[in-house]
């Protein structure tokens, strides 16, 4: 093969395992890219956070409730306090989950 020949076919073992590196890594970051959190998710956390939020001050529950979303890998940039609560609440009057804050008033307090 003369220098004008080149073999097209041919790809050095190093050059190929770094692109192949690069593809992973590519790959692997657009795979790491936290997801938003669907209604069901924050459904769940929301119940998951009331189990371990006895005799926490009610300020703090949302904090609680992103962090168990963080934890499990979501994006919570656009999960706002009002979207917990609201949710929080429709929970507590469906009968789901009891309202341990103790933040909405019942029928039988009124």
């Amino acid at each position: 093969m003369s220098k004008k020949d080149v073999d097209l076919d041919y790809i050095p073992e190093d050059v190929l395992k770094e692109v192949l590196e690069e593809e992973e890594r590519i790959h692997n970051k657009q795979r790491k890219k936290s997801n938003y959190p669907s209604s069901r998710d924050v459904v769940e956390a929301v119940i998951e956070a009331t189990k371990i939020a006895h005799g926490v001050h009610p300020d703090e529950f949302p904090d609680i409730v992103l962090d168990i979303l963080k934890d499990k890998g979501f994006d919570v940039r656009f999960v706002t306090i009002r979207r917990i609560w609201s949710t929080y609440e429709s929970l507590v009057r469906r009968g789901v989950i009891r309202d341990v804050l103790g933040v909405l008033r019942t029928r039988e307090h009124e």
